[in-house]
C-alpha cells in the first residue's frame, strides 16, 4: 500500500454524504427490473447450490429470504408496525409463484402510497415511507448479485444505484450498527472514493476527529458496495493510508 499523502488529500477537498438519494420513480423502476431477473434466476437455477457470499445459504433459501423480505416490508406499510418474516415454500413452482406474487404486491403498495406518509422503519428520524422504497431497492439489488454469483451469471450494472447503496451503508447502516453495538466506533476515519465518478467520496468518519483521513479505498460504485456489504475482499480494491485503518475496516462489521 502507498502512503502517498497525495492520494488521501483529494478524499478531503471533495467529500460529500447524504447526496444519493434518488427518486421513487428510479427505486420502483429498478426494484421490478432486479425482481424479475431474481425470480428468472429461482425458477430455472439448481435450489442446493450454494451462494458464495451467504454463508449457509443455498439459491433456494436466498430466495425465501427476500421473498420474505419483500412481504414483510408489504406488511409494515399496510399496518405500520414490524412482523414476523414470513417462510416461503420448499416447491420450486410454488416458491417462484410465492416470490413472484410477493415483488407484485411490495411494487404494488409502494406505487400507491405517499413516500412522505409517516411509517414504522429501523431508519433514522423522520421515519416515512420513502425508506422503504430505498431499502427494498437496495435489498433486492444486493440479493441479486448473490444469486448470480452462485449461478455464475454476470452482475447486473446500474451505478447510479451502487452509490445510492454505498451512501445507504455509510448514512444509515453503519451508524445503526454503532448505535445497537453491533461495532465499535472506527478509531481512524477512512475515505472511499469512487473511480467512476470523479469528485465523489464518502467518509467514515473515525473518533481519532483527524482532518484527514488515515486511508483511502478506491474503486468504481459496485465494487465499494460489494466490499461494504462483505460481497468482495480488499484485494479487488485499491487502498493507501494506514495498515491500521484500513485492517480495521476490513474487521469492521458495517452493516447487518
Amino acid at each position: 500500500m502507498s502512503n502517498a499523502a497525495a492520494e488521501l488529500r483529494p478524499f478531503v477537498e471533495d467529500s460529500c454524504q447524504n447526496s444519493q438519494v434518488l427518486s421513487p420513480e428510479v427505486y420502483l423502476n429498478a426494484l421490478a427490473r432486479d425482481a424479475a431477473s431474481f425470480i428468472e434466476i429461482v425458477q430455472s437455477a439448481d435450489h442446493e447450490v450454494t451462494v458464495p457470499h451467504c454463508p449457509g445459504w443455498n439459491v433456494g433459501e436466498l430466495a425465501r429470504h427476500l421473498g420474505g423480505i419483500h412481504r414483510w416490508a408489504v406488511d409494515v406499510l399496510m399496518t405500520g408496525v414490524p412482523g414476523d418474516e414470513p417462510e416461503g415454500p420448499t416447491d420450486r413452482d410454488e416458491l417462484t409463484l410465492w416470490l413472484t406474487e410477493g415483488a407484485a404486491q411490495l411494487l404494488d403498495v409502494l406505487s400507491s402510497t405517499d413516500p412522505q406518509s409517516p411509517t414504522w422503519t429501523f431508519g433514522p428520524k423522520p421515519r416515512l415511507v420513502e425508506f422503504w422504497f430505498r431499502r427494498q431497492a437496495q435489498e433486492t439489488f444486493v440479493h441479486l448479485w448473490d444469486a448470480q454469483g452462485a449461478v455464475g451469471i454476470c452482475a447486473t450494472s446500474d451505478d447510479e444505484l451502487a452509490l445510492d447503496g454505498i451512501d445507504e451503508v455509510v448514512t444509515m447502516f453503519l451508524p445503526r450498527q454503532f448505535r445497537l453495538e453491533r461495532q465499535a466506533p472506527l478509531a481512524q476515519t477512512v475515505a472511499l472514493h469512487v473511480s467512476d465518478s470523479p469528485g465523489m467520496t464518502f467518509v467514515i468518519a473515525g473518533t481519532d476527529a483527524a482532518q484527514s483521513p488515515a486511508a483511502a479505498i478506491t474503486g468504481t460504485a459496485p465494487q465499494l458496495l460489494r466490499f461494504l456489504w462483505g460481497r468482495t475482499d480488499i484485494g479487488a480494491l485499491r487502498a493507501a493510508g494506514s495498515q491500521t485503518a484500513i485492517d480495521e475496516l476490513v474487521a469492521a462489521y458495517l452493516t447487518p
